[in-house]
């Protein structure tokens, strides 16, 4: 109970201090240290301030430069190159074709392909001569 009417006591010396000092001209010598204190306590609070403001509108301009990228990049897209590499391959398997026609769809679909995209060459292993 001591410790808190010590921390009241000192709490009610500040209050009448800066009460004091309220009222007194600002350059009166005994609230020289409180008006410095405050100064610097709105520096800071100014500083902080602008430090936020700074960190938003960098932000903000990275998200745009990411966003302007990122439509760059759409608009880059070639739609038409695309749908003309769509699989067409269920086109194939109407139900009103018969099994026959199916097969030699399939097969000419597979010999197209082979044609237009050559299968990698075969690897031979390495010479071993010199081991």
């Amino acid at each position: 109970m001591q410790i808190l009417k010590n921390w009241q006591l000192i709490f009610e010396q500040y209050v009448s201090y800066i009460s004091v000092c309220l009222e007194q001209p600002f350059q009166a010598p005994a609230c020289r240290p409180f008006w410095t204190w405050v100064m610097v306590a709105c520096f800071s609070i100014g500083v902080l301030a602008a430090l936020v403001v700074v960190w938003k509108i960098v932000s903000h301009k990275l998200k745009l430069a990411a966003a302007l990228r990122a439509q760059a990049e759409r608009e880059r897209i070639d739609h038409d190159a695309i749908a003309a590499e769509k699989w067409q391959g269920d086109k194939a398997y109407s139900g009103e074709l018969g099994a026959e026609e199916i097969e030699r769809r399939i097969r000419e679909a597979v010999d197209q392909r082979r044609t237009t995209h050559p299968p990698f060459p075969k690897l031979e292993p390495p010479d071993r001569r010199g081991q």
